[in-house]
């Protein structure tokens, strides 16, 4: 099992984070979800699980960003695509990112009380580093049987559950870089 982008030296392009124009993002966030393609998928795979997590925000908050994880997206073939914009357009569920953090909360205050915040919490956070370059992994899961986990799950609920439906599993670092 593999992932494939088409992305440049595995760098995530700036469509797809937060080196775009200011009406392409909603509240400071770009919710433009990148496509990937998952590739010779496991005969008994039934459903997909997948998160994209920035480990490089750990010296700066004392965790790993969770940006995306999703769960139970159906295999119809050996090789998926995964389009642009999934994350708006998706019906499965989606869980937490940390928008959803004590974090987010101290660096706007009002945050908790907002009505996009179900929105923005619950969907693809584009990438957007303080500065530099940041390495943000994808893994991506196949599964024999679907998790069935709600909307707004945590990271830990899929976790706790995934090891026993796991038949394969890949994952790939990606880049981005915020541009002045």
């Amino acid at each position: 099992m593999q992932i494939k982008t088409n992305f440049s030296n595995n760098t995530i392009p700036d469509q797809y984070g937060c080196n775009v124009a200011s009406d392409n993002l909603n509240h400071g966030i770009n919710q433009t979800s990148f496509p990937f393609t998952v590739t010779d998928l496991p005969k008994d795979s039934r459903y997909l699980s997948w998160t994209l997590i920035d480990y490089d925000t750990i010296p700066i908050f004392g965790f790993a960003w969770i940006h995306w994880s999703v769960t139970d997206y159906p295999v119809t073939s050996d090789n998926l695509t995964i389009e642009s914009n999934f994350s708006q357009l998706a019906t499965i569920p989606q869980g937490r990112n940390s928008l959803d953090s004590l974090i987010q909360d101290l660096r706007e205050p009002l945050w908790k009380g907002r009505k996009f915040r179900q929105s923005l919490t619950t969907h693809y956070s584009g990438p957007r580093p303080q500065n530099g370059i940041h390495h943000y992994r994808l893994s991506v899961y196949a599964m024999d049987s679907a998790l069935n986990l709600e909307v707004g799950f945590g990271l830990n609920e899929l976790m706790n559950r995934i090891d026993n439906v796991t038949i394969a599993e890949t994952s790939q670092n990606l880049l981005y870089e915020r541009r002045p």
